[in-house]
């Protein structure tokens, strides 16, 4: 895809696992950056595992042939050719959706071939025009449908296509916005003879298609235009709590983000403590109550296991669920150890069950904000990214500062420090330098002071501190690259500093507030609802805990030292 299709007339198909569906993707014309999306979307469903094998091009005779090739499904995002679908390519590509094949219309695919009144019909949409680009809300109207279940509404910047040629009456609504008092189509779906079509307005550039939201969309269109449907109503994954300890009232928070995600239900709970599934019951009634995990797992209604507990407990209770057969859910740290995170990733693979861990805050409106200025380019190549979480102040006196519980200082909010860094550098790391100091707090026993330098293999740099004896406070992040910099200190603003536009320019990104269990929950539905992938998988959540360990180890021996090599290796 990096090639720009160096061929007009040729295709460039990615590479997939034996059994792929194939799609097709046509692009062309001005003003769209089509080839660009093209590349974009083959990422996406890289994470898909191979499910699905793209084909980019720009040879509009490959629409004559739809009907004898091999395609499940064709993507038009073209601009214009309005004389250009020709007879034979027409005729194919109805004939292709006739006889079951899948068409998604993005965009600009209303305002392509409009000589064809049939190729129009069959989209059952027309350009008409645009009021200039612009971010605006979107409106999910049915989230009973495949391609909008579970969907919130949301903003996106795009150009907002007004259509013609568009009959409500021929196609399902999903998704609109409001222009001047009228309501305009955002997403549709119709039939149309065996096949199925769903048109996207959203799309216009690189924007769009790097938006969550949109990229689902696309990603659900896919599979539903090649016969994918919603699981039964009635299929419900069904969650047990284990352990209700009162600490940040976790037990509660976790049964009410289930409870509020529709396919996803609270049905148990598990705690040593009476008292503790006392509260559970009268906090969410109806649960069945547990005094032991073993009991709780003997549990014939029971699909998935959040596990609660104290850090040190994490591998060897997750192990005894995945040995039994349940999904299991982590709170973060996801463990103490790289082998630890090894073991549980083994089990889930052995029993055929989803493991994840629970970082929530990769839905953060700060960390937000600046994985968006990164992936605008506003920093150009990031080289150096400084964290920093702590201040003066002496640790109270609980688990979390017991280090045999706790795991040590930098597994608590350094875990979803690790987190982000992994997600904004998305490179292998060759080496980490750790220093931990313990100088001052000694009736505790995790460290006062921790710091964690890891080396990526592009040559970039990220400094991770956590501290009690930070006298003197740093902002939070502190991000450094090839063409600005940016400074964020937790609050509502992210200071830039860029020069991507040739000039030094100088502002503030808002960062919406996010605390991200809504979004984990609705992807853990998703995932086991619908085959789609983890957002957050325990392969990424080992390579937390292995820069953690090996940052402490590195502390200890003195020296910088690699990831356990089993991290980059399964």
């Amino acid at each position: 895809m990096a090639k720009k299709a160096a061929k007009a007339a040729g295709t460039v198909p990615a590479k997939a696992a034996a059994g792929a569906k194939k799609v097709l993707m046509l692009v062309g014309g001005p003003w769209h950056a089509n080839e660009r999306a093209g590349a974009v979307l083959e990422n996406v469903l890289k994470a898909w595992g191979g499910k699905w094998q793209l084909t980019v091009t720009f040879d509009l005779d490959a629409l004559a042939s739809l009907p004898t090739s091999d395609y499940a499904a064709v993507i038009i995002y073209t601009t214009g050719f309005r004389d250009d679908l020709t007879p034979p390519r027409e005729k194919g590509l109805l004939s292709f959706v006739k006889n079951g094949g899948g068409l998604i219309g993005v965009h600009s695919a209303a305002d392509s071939f409009r000589a064809s009144r049939a190729y129009v019909e069959m989209l059952n949409a027309e350009f008409l025009t645009h009021p200039h680009f612009h971010e605006f809300p979107v409106t999910i109207v049915d989230k009973s449908h495949y391609l909008t279940a579970r969907m919130p509404d949301f903003t996106i910047p795009d150009e907002m296509y007004h259509l013609q040629s568009y009959d409500p009456s021929k196609s399902h609504l999903l998704a609109e916005t409001f222009w001047q008092g009228k309501k305009m189509p955002m997403a549709f779906v119709r039939p149309y003879g065996k096949g199925r079509v769903a048109y996207l307005a959203l799309g216009h550039d690189l924007r769009s298609w790097r938006h969550p939201e949109f990229q689902k969309l696309m990603l659900r269109a896919l599979e539903w235009t090649t016969g994918a449907e919603l699981p039964r109503a009635s299929k419900v994954v069904r969650c047990g709590l284990l352990g209700y300890g009162p600490t940040f009232n976790m037990g509660k928070g976790h049964g009410d983000w289930i409870n509020a995600t529709p396919g996803l239900r609270t049905v148990a709970a598990c705690d040593i403590d009476p008292a503790r599934t006392a509260a559970a019951k009268k906090e969410l009634p109806g649960l069945r109550t547990f005094a032991s995990l073993d009991a709780m797992l003997k549990m014939k209604d029971l699909d998935l296991i959040v596990n609660i507990l104290p850090h040190h407990l994490h591998a060897e209770t997750s192990l005894a669920a995945l040995r039994a057969g349940k999904h299991v859910i982590s709170e973060k740290p996801f463990c103490i150890t790289t082998a630890e995170a090894t073991a549980m990733i083994r089990a889930a693979r052995k029993s055929g069950v989803c493991l994840s861990v629970f970082h929530n805050r990769r839905w953060d409106g700060d960390y937000l904000a600046i994985r968006d200025i990164l992936d605008r380019g506003l920093l150009g190549d990031v080289f150096q990214i400084e964290a920093f979480t702590g201040n003066y102040s002496r640790p109270g006196p609980w688990w979390r500062s017991d280090k045999m519980i706790s795991g040590g200082a930098l597994y608590d909010w350094g875990a979803h420090f690790t987190d982000w860094i992994l997600r904004l550098v998305d490179k292998r790391v060759t080496q980490v330098t750790g220093f931990f100091h313990k100088r001052l707090w000694g009736h505790v026993t995790n460290e006062d002071a921790t710091q964690a330098i890891l080396r990526f293999e592009g040559g970039e740099v990220a400094d991770l501190q956590q501290s009690s004896l930070a006298a003197v406070a740093k902002p939070k992040w502190r991000i450094l690259g090839t063409l600005g910099g940016l400074v964020a200190d937790g609050g509502e603003t992210i200071d830039v500093t860029s020069f991507a536009s040739g000039v030094r320019f100088e502002g503030k990104v808002p960062g919406k507030p996010s605390y991200g269990c809504a979004e984990y929950y609705r992807n853990v539905a998703d995932h086991l609802l619908m085959g789609e992938p983890l957002a957050v998988t325990a392969e990424q959540a080992r390579e937390v805990i292995a820069v953690i360990e090996t940052a402490e180890r590195s502390s200890a021996e003195g020296r910088s030292l690699p990831l356990p090599a089993e991290v980059y290796e399964g």
